[in-house]
């Protein structure tokens, strides 16, 4: 299966005609398979949690070290997954 990293906010119309189109691509890919079922999310390098892959749920887990993640919440895709993890670590 193959992931892409998720770009951030859309960029709207006011945005381009303002000429202040958000530089919000994310520039690496904040994740990292590290099983069949579960990825490594970080961000600026450091680690800031995991995407368990439970039947069609991912799972967000916030915290520095699997053993010790609290989850966060459960998506329908692994994009919106990896982007709480990102979000809340900034």
């Amino acid at each position: 299966m193959v992931m892409e990293a998720p770009l951030g906010r859309p960029v709207t119309r006011r945005d381009i005609l303002s000429a202040t189109a958000p530089a919000t691509a994310i520039s690496e890919i904040p994740w990292t398979r590290i099983d069949p079922d579960l990825y490594e999310v970080a961000r600026a390098g450091e680690v800031c949690g995991y995407v368990e892959v439970v039947g069609a749920v991912f799972v967000a887990l916030g915290g520095a070290r699997y053993d010790r993640a609290v989850e966060i919440s459960q998506h329908l895709t692994f994009h919106s997954a990896v982007d709480v993890l990102v979000r809340r670590a900034r």
